[in-house]
């Protein structure tokens, strides 16, 4: 037999020690030679190799494969079974970095090599496997030039940026594909910003910009991985940003209530509108208030479409919970309010589509950097994949969901009365209410219209009135065009290519020079990760508190009540 190394035949024999229960120690450990023996002084099994001139290569030149010992001397624990033989035998079970828990390894271990070692060593085999399939996060900082290389390189259009610090410390990494910057020209310019944070050693945030279909789908913009979520992480991130899209009164930009986002879009976005999230907004009302009554009047104050509709429920709030009023007034209509935003929000009001990104690549948030790009770029290649082949043969002229949504407004306007007041202008009645639709400027008064970009049932109404027979072709053309197969098609026509396993790289031999260290880490900072979700802006997390069954206090239960024993 012969070897890539002899790393890979020392490897080789301890799990065969460890499978087969005896021991072995080492009589030459060269450059050339390795031989070794069983280690017990009267048996004859031994084995000699050697280094394959010109070459790492290590071959098997002598075998003796009997062994003449007892087992006398053995013992319930093999010296053989350390973390990196247990990460070297398992490594085939982690394909892509995901594998097995501690516990189910300690048992597979167990029944597989039949020995008994501890958690803690069953653990870091597994690290151990896990960075042997994916790479380590040291290795995956100092190779981070160079995949920014191969990136473009295989993916030509794409944008990345790399930032050191002046000590050549890892700082920020800034990746667009270029399949993502020409899809994005074709949806609805609605920005969610997230980050979440990262699980490695090193720490770290990945913030993420996505924009989100006709479907409703993850649009990916753009990713980066910064230090912290602070004004130079999201100033650095948002100027990366800023030269794929630009910056127009069209382009809305929602997140959290994070003050560094919203005072770094006023900066490198001057024209663009910022709105916060609907959901985080409104869960924090109901940690703070909990009033249940305020938050669905929240929510339907939200999202209504035009000042009547809004006023009424806030009103509401206002009557059941003047403080949560004032807080939402603090905070600002024209940043939570449909109604009240400069710009077009369409139906994003909230980051949930950027949670959803979060929570896509929650194992592989403790991944070296590498690592965790190769999965962002596996799992959106299959969704531009599975996407484009789904509408590729669609027999409507838009998405199904909008289909659906005319459908419906065509139903609700087939009941209501139209008068034609001038050319393309019309007041429709029904259901309690008057609505004036002007056609020319596609524009209701009830908002619908202007804001979703498609036919309100007002609206269908009015063509059905101006239009006759053919109307029903025509409501295509008074809805937006981001809505159209073709250009959800067009979205999602360029495929993201992978890049290129690393022994495979071609790179310049100044990238190759760089050298970039890991971040540096506090060392009170060492410790367990944290999987737990760090709190948002104005964030509160609910505790639940007991309450006695028996004297109706809160803060025990029966089971300690001092009036147990009373009763």
């Amino acid at each position: 037999m012969s070897f890539k190394n002899k790393q890979e035949l020392d490897i080789a024999l301890k799990i065969a020690c460890v499978k087969k229960d005896f021991r072995l120690k080492k009589v030459i450990n060269s450059c050339s030679v390795y031989c070794v023996k069983c280690e017990h002084l009267e048996c004859k099994w031994w084995l000699r190799a050697v280094k394959v001139e010109n070459s790492d290569r290590f071959y098997i030149k002598k075998y003796e494969k009997m062994h003449t010992c007892g087992s006398e001397h053995l013992t319930s624990h093999n010296p053989h079974a350390t973390a990196k033989v247990i990460g070297a035998y398992f490594k085939d079970r982690y394909p892509e970095g995901k594998g097995p828990s501690t516990k189910d390894l300690k048992n597979s271990i167990r029944i597989e090599l039949g020995c008994k070692v501890s958690y803690w060593k069953v653990w870091m085999g597994s690290e151990i496997a896990k960075s042997l399939v994916r790479g380590t996060h040291e290795h995956g900082y100092g190779v981070i030039d160079a995949y920014s290389h191969m990136l473009r390189t295989s993916n030509p259009g794409s944008k990345t940026a790399l930032k050191i610090d002046e000590n050549g410390r890892f700082k920020y990494f800034f990746v667009a594909y270029g399949a993502w910057i020409l899809g994005f020209i074709q949806m609805r310019k609605v920005i969610a910003i997230d980050g979440t944070f990262l699980r490695s050693k090193y720490g770290g945030v990945l913030l993420s910009a996505v924009a989100q279909d006709a479907e409703n789908h993850i649009f990916p913009v753009a990713f980066c991985v910064v230090d912290s979520e602070c004004d130079a992480s999201y100033q650095y991130f948002f100027e990366q940003l800023r030269s794929l899209v630009l910056d127009t009164p069209e382009l809305c930009i929602i997140s959290d209530r994070h003050q560094s986002i919203r005072k770094m879009v006023s900066i490198v976005f001057p024209l663009a509108h910022y709105g916060c999230c609907m959901r985080h907004l409104g869960e924090n009302i109901r940690n703070n208030f909990h009033n249940a009554s305020v938050v669905y009047h929240f929510y339907k104050a939200a999202k209504a479409y035009n000042i009547d509709v809004f006023s009424d429920h806030f009103n509401r709030i206002r009557d059941l919970v003047p403080q949560a009023a004032t807080h939402l007034e603090r905070v600002g209509f024209h940043r939570w309010s449909r109604a009240f935003f400069p710009g077009n929000r369409y139906n994003i009001m909230t980051t949930n589509i950027a949670e959803s990104v979060n929570s896509m690549f929650l194992d592989e948030r403790e991944y070296p950097i590498t690592a965790l790009f190769d999965a962002i770029n596996r799992r959106f290649a299959e969704k531009f994949h599975e996407r484009r082949m789904k509408f590729i043969n669609a027999p409507t002229i838009f998405v199904p969901s909008i289909e659906k949504d005319i459908a419906k407004n065509i139903n609700l306007g087939n009941k209501l009365l139209v008068h034609q007041t001038a050319n393309y202008k019309y007041i429709v009645t029904g259901q309690d209410e008057v609505a004036t639709v002007d056609l020319l400027d596609k524009s209701c008064t009830c908002k619908v219209f202007d804001i979703d970009k498609i036919p309100c049932p007002h609206a269908m109404a009015a063509l059905r009135c101006q239009y006759g027979d053919d109307y029903g072709r025509r409501i295509y053309e008074y809805s937006s065009s981001y809505y159209n197969v073709e250009v959800y098609l067009i979205a999602y026509v360029e495929e993201i290519k992978p890049v290129p396993s690393e022994e495979t790289w071609e790179v310049p031999i100044e990238i190759l020079e760089r050298k970039i260290s890991s971040p540096f880490v506090e060392p009170g900072k060492v410790g367990r990760r944290s999987s737990k979700r760090h709190k948002g802006i104005g964030e509160s997390f609910s505790t639940k508190k007991n309450k006695c069954s028996l004297c109706k206090r809160i803060g025990h239960k029966r089971t300690t009540c001092s009036e147990r024993n009373v009763a």
